[in-house]
């Protein structure tokens, strides 16, 4: 929970729009980050499906999925566009 804290509050911090579990096209989100001109942001934090991953990479284009797995390091992946 702290985590989801800390992330939260950095993106509301630059004036970024953060909801709570948006919906994937599988699965929800732990973090949805918005801002008009940028691209949608979902965050995961801690562990995940592969099959969830594989899914909504496929599946959401033109949007950036941030997996942050523990507090030593994240990894961002952007979808082509659709």
């Amino acid at each position: 929970m702290a985590m989801i804290n800390l992330i939260k509050n950095y993106f509301k911090q630059i004036d970024f729009e953060v909801i709570n579990e948006p919906p994937l096209n599988y699965g929800k989100a732990d973090l949805g980050v918005y801002k008009k001109g940028h691209s949608p942001l979902y965050v995961e934090i801690g562990s995940t499906s592969l099959f969830k991953v594989w899914y909504n990479l496929h599946s959401m284009p033109g949007v950036i999925f941030l997996f942050v797995p523990s507090i030593y390091g994240a990894v961002e992946f952007k979808t082509p566009e659709g």
